[in-house]
């Protein structure tokens, strides 16, 4: 084996593929060239596959036991969409036109149960199904520019819900074919093949997204802005423009500004991380990239996900930054839920990808004991794997582990580069490692996927007697330590009595504007505030 290149450190992340879909495919016989998958989604619970049969497969994620299987009579599935707040509903369109909305009822036991039906694209090729995120609506758009909504009843709601008929609404329609819906805070985006809508589906307004039109299939999505600082904005909007741009626009349809990843892209793609082959990372391979985004998709927690039939790319738009591209062949669509990827290939084959850091990956890799696997991805990603922070999970003591599992006659270079990044390792800072020393010396513990240790107690151990101890040390040490400043309080009155007089008022000056009694502030004693209050008048 060949020495594996280091990656840049502007690197840190990677796309991994854990699990093989395949015997799932082969029991729901859709790996044969008959009966092939057409369209898939995913949510928190379920993995749903839509068939060239018109039979849509309700996959439980948890062990990939397959729940479900709902026919229809009117063509293949081409789109499929759960709802985002009820995972108790799905809807589901058809190569005919035909749209319907099924509530599962697999909590009450009870049978699936069409609920809405509509027929208003009978005839044209829905491209896009899109759920309110507080309600049950379905907006729908098809190849013909038209836009519509669907109302779902639901037996939840009280006895005989499910038997009103709601009219199918048509919300607009716009110039040409709908690329891609999105839906957000009672805001409906379209992207056509000219231009990008904002559409207020509470007022019916409708705002046109930039000036400027386009020629092609580009695709927009929303994104919310729920971390940090940021919690309580509005959403941003983003759409794809010709030659590798991005508008980056208000929740109001105004452009902000423009993302070009033109040159950003010109960087060697980070090779897929699977079981089905060695990784390849090839640092010579540098050329700008023009591509048209058909789809945007919001991914992770600051992400935007979009492919082409042979890679992914991943942004972090609000730096502007390419997280990474990774080529992967034979691409058809892409579902997502947090870090996880859901692909159809062309060939029919599904692969499950998850984004994760590079120590992460490391970790899960050791966990399934693929040795080469784990000490190549190391190698290539020293700069992460080697900082402190890699400690939380994966400790020097499993990596020397992983160097024990390697054979020096079959692996001997991989062997060579896995030893020097273990001498470069950097320990985990001080605090941590005083503290998972304490824990490993008198409890047990085990480290969680998340990187928190979880401690198990023995009661009546050694560690009860010595954390009490501690306690009552740490007690004393803050009694002393009150003692402390309150006797060099005194000092600093006694000898400078104006000078504390001015640090008192400067203190109350920037911090309020009113001299309270504050409980939390220690007191001084009664006649040194005495003598204080009556030098100040």
């Amino acid at each position: 084996m060949p020495l594996i290149p280091v990656v840049p450190e502007n690197h840190s992340h990677v796309l991994a593929e854990f699990d093989c879909l395949d015997p799932l495919l082969s029991a729901l016989r859709l790996d044969s060239g008959r009966l092939k998958c057409t369209c898939l989604t995913v949510s928190r619970k379920w993995l749903a596959l839509g068939t060239s049969a018109g039979g849509l497969h309700l996959i439980q994620k948890e062990g990939w036991k397959q729940r479900l299987i709902l026919a229809h009579k009117e063509g293949s599935i081409t789109q499929v969409a759960c709802c985002p707040h009820d995972e108790d509903f799905i809807a589901v369109a058809t190569s005919q036109g035909l749209v319907v909305v099924w509530e599962l009822q697999l909590e009450r036991r009870g049978r699936p149960e069409r609920v809405s039906v509509s027929w208003e694209h009978r005839g044209q090729t829905i491209t896009s199904l899109c759920w309110d995120t507080s309600t049950l609506r379905v907006f729908v758009g098809d190849t013909g520019g038209k836009v519509s909504l669907l109302r779902a009843g639901s037996s939840k709601l009280g006895k005989g819900s499910t038997f009103v008929i709601f009219p199918v609404q048509t919300v607009t329609t716009v110039d040409s074919r709908v690329v891609q819906l999105g839906y957000q805070d009672g805001r409906l985006l379209v992207s056509s093949l000219s231009r990008c809508y904002l559409c207020d589906t509470d007022r019916e307004k409708f705002w046109r997204v930039g000036y400027k039109e386009r020629d092609g299939e580009y695709g927009a999505c929303f994104y919310p802005q729920n971390r940090g600082l940021l919690v309580g904005q509005p959403p941003l909007l983003y759409s794809a423009r010709p030659g590798s741009r991005i508008w980056e626009a208000s929740f109001n349809g105004e452009v902000l500004s423009t993302h070009q990843f033109k040159q950003p892209l010109a960087c060697p793609p980070l090779p897929l991380i699977t079981y089905r082959d060695e990784p390849h990372y090839n640092p010579a391979q540098k050329s700008p990239q023009s591509i048209a985004f058909t789809k945007l998709l919001y991914f992770g927690d600051q992400n935007l996900l979009t492919w082409t039939d042979s890679a992914i790319y991943i942004f972090t738009p609000q730096n502007g930054q390419v997280l990474l591209w990774t080529e992967v062949k034979d691409l058809v669509n892409i579902a997502v839920y947090r870090n996880e990827l859901f692909c159809l290939h062309g060939s029919g084959r599904l692969s499950h990808i998850s984004l994760l850091s590079a120590e992460r990956c490391v970790e899960r890799l050791l966990r399934r004991e693929s040795w080469s696997l784990a000490a190549g991805v190391c190698c290539m990603f020293q700069h992460t794997v080697t900082s402190s922070r890699a400690r939380k999970s994966i400790p020097i003591d499993r990596l020397e582990h992983l160097r024990s599992q390697l054979s020096s006659s079959t692996h001997p270079e991989l062997c060579v580069q896995l030893e020097e990044v273990i001498s470069k390792l950097e320990p985990l800072d001080s605090a941590s490692s005083s503290r998972r020393s304490s824990i490993s010396s008198h409890e047990s513990f085990n480290v969680l996927d998340c990187g928190i240790y979880r401690v198990i107690s023995r009661r009546g151990s050694q560690s009860d007697e010595e954390t009490s101890s501690l306690i009552n040390q740490s007690a004393s040490e803050e009694e002393r330590l009150k003692e402390f400043s309150f006797v060099q309080e005194e000092d600093q009155v006694d000898h400078d009595p104006q000078s504390a007089e001015r640090v008192e008022a400067e203190r109350s000056d920037s911090g309020l504007q009113f001299h309270l009694p504050l409980s939390f502030l220690p007191k001084p004693p009664p006649h040194r505030t005495a003598g204080r209050q009556r030098q100040c008048f």
